[in-house]
């Protein structure tokens, strides 16, 4: 009888929590020439979406995903965590549903200011031991540049100890050209670096241990704007390139494999695929990746908050 009970009670928790799930993924046809399922350069499309219908996803900048609660993870340039759940029917990424939203807290329990909240960079820890409960989200920031673990309801943990040359200034071009990419290597820790170089070319990409190897941009005025560590140590590189209304945007995806051998060296990159919206795609700024399961990963766009802009979320895999 109590073995019945407890397994009613898990249904209607199951149910209520669907409930709870607000309907914010639509789909979007990002190019005329190829579709979900079709092959395109080192990729294949396994579905898009625009997220839209509250206010919470906006400015959304990095993504991570939690094997073990089944979430997908997103937190946004106004410092809002927000907990996902992406619908896929036959490989394909066909709906998504927010679950929850937090709003990031100081270790003092108050929201972030301002100045503190612009989340840009998002890595997971303990998302796949097969323990439920413990996870752990390290988020950086731009504008004051650091690394810091919260829980996944948003709450201060304790800082991630970096290299001090990240917590100097005069290392990046600007305020708003910081700590954009962040990445959990099984090496080297956590990776992470700035959008651009201050002193041009190669963008430095610094482990937590102060190692460094640079990140030479595939396209005139790329910038560095995500990082995703795969098990074998191979980065995933988002870079956005866009200088003027009068210029392509263009997104690449390139792979890199960092070492000890290599470091302080410019990292040897593949070219994964590359969008360019000259050529029909419909691609916008895409600023945020994560792994999912097996070859697949997601991937998000930053509307900066303008109506004109969408919110994309992008389904692929890597075979």
């Amino acid at each position: 009888m109590y073995r019945y009970a407890f397994l009613l009670f898990l249904i209607i928790l199951f149910f209520s929590r669907l409930s709870d799930a607000r309907d914010v993924g639509y789909p979007l046809q990002l190019s005329t020439q190829f579709a979900a399922g079709d092959r395109y350069m080192g990729i294949k499309l396994l579905g898009a979406l625009t997220l839209r219908g509250r206010p919470e996803l906006a400015e959304l900048s990095d993504l991570a995903w939690d094997e073990d609660e089944e979430i997908l993870y997103g937190v946004t340039d106004r410092g809002v965590l927000l907990h996902l759940q992406p619908v896929i029917a036959h490989d394909l990424l066909v709906g998504a549903n927010l679950l929850r939203h937090f709003r990031l807290r100081d270790s003092g329990g108050k929201k972030l200011r301002k100045f503190n909240r612009d989340a840009e960079g998002l890595a997971l820890m303990n998302g796949s031991n097969g323990i439920r409960g413990d996870s752990l989200l390290a988020i950086s920031f731009e504008l004051s540049n650091r690394v810091d673990l919260y829980s996944p309801e948003g709450e201060y943990q304790r800082p991630v100890k970096m290299p001090l040359a990240l917590r100097n200034p005069r290392f990046y071009v600007n305020g708003n050209k910081g700590l954009e990419a962040l990445a959990r290597h099984p090496v080297f820790g956590y990776m992470t670096g700035p959008e651009i170089s201050a002193k041009g070319g190669a963008i430095p990409i610094f482990s937590q241990s102060g190692q460094s190897w640079y990140y030479q941009p595939l396209e005139p005025h790329g910038a560095l704007v995500a990082l995703e560590a795969l098990d074998d140590g191979t980065l995933i590189i988002l870079e956005r390139a866009f200088s003027s209304i009068f210029e392509p945007l263009v997104i690449t995806l390139s792979s890199a494999h960092p070492r000890e051998e290599n470091a302080n060296s410019i990292l040897a990159t593949k070219l994964l695929a590359r969008f360019d919206s000259t050529q029909g795609w419909q691609t916008q700024n895409l600023e945020g990746l994560t792994h999912h399961r097996g070859k697949r990963f997601f991937m998000v766009s930053d509307d900066g908050g303008a109506s004109y802009l969408q919110t994309q979320l992008l389904y692929f895999e890597i075979p």
